[in-house]
């Protein structure tokens, strides 16, 4: 594995990027048989999922090799705990094996190394080969930007042979890592400018619109860096919980906006939620993680299918996918209920006495002016309320209830 120092990042020569037109990029994507089409993430639904239907909406993609398409940008986004790091580590172990460059950049936490080569070791025992781990941690470049001008620096003033010739993945963990510390909420920002001495309209416009436009020169630069490159770039980001303009709580990613979206040709998010598996003919409830592909080929998927939806399990030596499966469509056996003292043998608990259909009909409720006066007298006797004859009689003498 091979760090670079970003300290030397200024040079006097300008690494711009030579413009070209869409017919001249889209013929030399194509005519690259060498670059592969895709990038396996280690879980094959979600390999599927993200491929398209047809090879001919992306160039260089074939059915033959499903996963993280090559020349374009893919995100990944979730709450914290949920496996984004983890499915990073997968798509880039697998890069590895197709002997190809990973370039890593780190934002935030640094690589965890010790379970990269363990995913790595469990990989090159379920291949053939006599490849060694060193062989294949050689291929990965790992660099390491403490904030958001060392981030920008990196991808647009680039230090030589940035990135390695035959790189096929580039991951930025997390993209949305350094904004926070540098770009307030609105709200805030507002109240920082209400005390400052800042009375220029068009000053605070531009310092409002700032976060924007640092994100849209980001996406606009991984974009023509995936397309002029021909690698796949996977971006991480987090998410932040949204109240306003939603119905209730809403986690949102942290990176978003109009720039943002077109730029991003593929989107994935990752939650956790409960699933229903069948182990050893039961169904048993578990606690499953979730890959959605929300995004594809540039397309919005407006309808949620269940082809797109892959629940998947991290371990550490790599992830595991879950087979989702609804168990049996079986009749429900009632048990027959226990008979009552009071009723005879042959009428069961749970079902009332049999009555006539007349009987049942008679039972409605009815109007006040149904109501003979001859039921309004009889519904007042005293015998509906269980009074006896000597009743009234001890409740004039009440000691007689004491004798």
């Amino acid at each position: 594995m091979s760090q670079q120092d970003l300290l030397g990042l200024a040079s006097e020569e300008s690494h711009r990027v030579i413009p070209i037109s869409a017919s001249q990029s889209l013929h030399a994507s194509a005519g690259a048989s060498a670059t592969p089409g895709a990038i396996s993430t280690g879980l094959s639904r979600l390999d599927e999922a993200l491929c398209p239907p047809s090879g001919e909406d992306v160039p260089g993609s074939t059915t033959s090799s499903p996963g993280i398409l090559c020349g374009q940008v893919t995100e990944v986004y979730g709450p914290p705990g949920v496996g984004k790091t983890a499915l990073a580590l997968s798509t880039a172990v697998n890069a590895l094996l197709d002997r190809r460059k990973v370039v890593w950049i780190d934002t935030m936490s640094p690589l965890p190394r010790p379970r990269l080569r363990k995913m790595l070791r469990k990989a090159l025992e379920s291949i053939e080969g006599d490849r060694s781990e060193e062989d294949a941690i050689q291929n990965l470049h790992y660099f390491r930007t403490a904030s958001l001008p060392h981030l920008l620096a990196l991808l647009f003033r680039p230090p030589k042979l940035f990135p390695p010739d035959d790189t096929s993945l580039l991951v930025v963990d997390s993209i949305s890592g350094p904004f926070p510390s540098y770009f307030p909420n609105p709200t805030e920002l507002r109240a920082r400018l209400a005390q400052s001495d800042i009375t220029d309209k068009t000053k605070i416009q531009w310092l409002m619109n700032r976060r924007w436009n640092v994100t849209s020169d980001l996406a606009n630069q991984l974009m023509k860096l995936a397309t002029t490159r021909r690698l796949a770039v996977l971006a991480i980001n987090q998410t932040h919980t949204k109240i306003k303009g939603q119905p209730r709580a809403t986690l949102c990613p942290v990176l978003a906006g109009g720039a943002w979206e077109n730029c991003i040709a593929t989107r994935v998010v990752l939650y956790r939620d409960f699933c229903t598996v069948v182990e050893e003919d039961l169904p048993i409830l578990v606690n499953a993680r979730f890959a959605e592909v929300m995004k594809r080929s540039g397309r919005i998927l407006a309808l949620r299918l269940e082809e797109n939806i892959v629940p998947f399990a991290t371990e550490s030596d790599g992830l595991r996918g879950m087979e989702k499966k609804q168990p049996p469509s079986v009749t429900p056996q009632v048990a027959e209920p226990r008979e009552l003292l009071s009723q005879p043998a042959s009428q069961p608990a749970s079902q009332p006495p049999s009555q006539p259909a007349g009987q049942l009909a008679s039972q409605r409720k009815r109007k006040v002016d149904e109501i003979a006066d001859s039921e309004d007298d009889e519904d007042d006797s005293d015998g509906d309320y269980g009074w006896a004859e000597d009743d009234d009689a001890l409740l004039q003498n009440p000691e007689k209830q004491y004798l």
